[in-house]
């Protein structure tokens, strides 16, 4: 069976470069680890990342300090979980989505043509 994975989101107005970076020091500070990230554009990206039950706490401490604001669902599941009795060293399949508003353009990349 598939680990249940918890979906958080979020959103900035910071420098996307700055808050990726310190996102990953966050969850790298709290115990955890990212799996991987998605970049959409300019737009959004999304982290998928591990922590133990004992870290959420601190993890959305960590979040708000990088100038990411979570959504009230989101910081309610954090809460949840955190509270829910699990052993604190179980770990948590976790995304995160970040959306950055901001007045920039959106990104376009030229794909060349493919022969055929």
């Amino acid at each position: 069976m598939r680990p249940r994975i918890v979906m958080l989101s979020g959103v900035t107005r910071e420098n996307r470069h700055a808050v990726m970076s310190d996102l990953n020091d966050a969850i790298l500070k709290t115990g955890g680890w990212v799996e991987g990230h998605t970049l959409f554009s300019n737009i959004a990206t999304t982290f998928r990342l591990v922590l133990p039950v004992s870290a959420l706490g601190r993890f959305g401490t960590a979040v708000s300090e990088t100038g990411v604001a979570l959504d009230d669902d989101s910081a309610a599941k954090l809460d949840t979980l955190e509270t829910s009795g699990r052993p604190g060293d179980e770990e948590v399949n976790l995304t995160l989505n970040v959306t950055f508003i901001h007045d920039e353009p959106d990104l376009r990349r030229e794909v060349p043509a493919v022969p055929g």
